[in-house]
């Protein structure tokens, strides 16, 4: 019987992690079905949404593919948003781009806004920059095209938060329920 037992809880964890693995959930929260789910990153890693976050928009549309929290060995930074190469890249609110080029910290093709409540949020991994360092941008201004640079498994955006320019925090806690709209030029750009 504990032999039967034990074959039950390990065919569980393996139904478990099967589900947490293969599961794809749009940055908008909604399954390819359209039923609604919400990720729900540990709350451990997701910090009470400050009074400062509110105007920030999702930088891009896509597959919600990693979240923000330990991964193997070390933490994940941020969250990696997937979608076809080119996808355009929007500032997630105004600032002035503090980097923009390569990453020598494997994040390939990288923007760096500063935010005027000193947040500093990271777009990574992109194939093509459209700011430099020293730009101004505002809210929804396309940055760059989604790629697959630097130490990536396939074309999606790696994008952080980092309050005060400091560590990392989860960046679901800065971003409303539904993701920005292409306008007809961005989607014309992608093919959509």
């Amino acid at each position: 019987m504990k032999f039967l037992s034990n074959r039950l809880i390990i065919a569980g964890i393996s139904l478990c992690f099967s589900l947490v693995c293969h599961t794809v959930v749009s940055a908008s929260g909604e399954s390819e079905t359209g039923s609604k789910l919400r990720p729900l990153p540990s709350d451990r890693y997701l910090p009470q949404t400050p009074e400062s976050a509110k105007g920030y928009i999702w930088p891009a549309q896509g597959n919600l593919t990693s979240g923000f929290g330990m991964r193997f060995d070390k933490l994940h930074t941020g969250v990696d948003i997937a979608a076809a190469i080119g996808t355009p890249i929007v500032a997630a609110a105004s600032g002035v781009v503090v980097f923009a080029g390569w990453s020598n910290k494997g994040l390939g093709y990288q923007v760096s806004i500063r935010h005027p409540d000193g947040n500093v949020s990271v777009y990574g991994h992109n194939q093509r920059l459209l700011v430099t360092s020293g730009q101004t941008v505002e809210r929804g201004q396309q940055i760059a095209e989604m790629g697959s640079t630097g130490f990536s498994t396939g074309p999606h955006l790696h994008f952080e938060i980092r309050p005060n320019g400091k560590k990392a925090v989860n960046p679901i806690a800065f971003l409303p329920g539904q993701r920005p709209s292409l306008t007809p030029a961005q989607a014309e750009l992608v093919g959509r």
